[in-house]
């Protein structure tokens, strides 16, 4: 079975079209490229993140297991820091939208 954690944040920035993810459980000891399936719900919103890569294969959750409806693999940066940057973020997850299973105070403005 696979470890699960709790993403503390999630934030996209349109600029860069990056969603960052961040988790304090999770840290690589050196910024790394990882790669990860995606889990999405229905409506395309990030559920979790599983590495493929590594003994643990961690899961960063997001929402509710009961919520993914498909996977969608990606390479993402993983920081010291234990953040995700998944670059090309609009063509994998709709992170340009308030994600339903995050608290609201983690975007930068109020959600559209």
């Amino acid at each position: 079975m696979q470890p699960s954690h709790a993403a503390t944040s999630v934030l996209y920035e349109p600029a860069g079209d990056t969603l960052r993810v961040r988790t304090v459980e999770v840290r690589s000891p050196a910024p790394a490229m990882r790669d990860v399936c995606l889990a999405l719900d229905a409506a395309g919103h990030l559920v979790a993140v599983r590495f493929e890569d590594g003994p643990a294969r961690p899961l960063i959750a997001v929402g509710p297991p009961s919520a993914v409806v498909s996977w969608v693999g990606a390479r993402v940066l993983a920081m010291e820091s234990g953040e995700l940057l998944i670059t090309m973020a609009a063509k994998r997850v709709r992170g340009h939208e308030r994600n339903p299973y995050v608290p609201w105070g983690v975007y930068p403005g109020p959600p559209t």
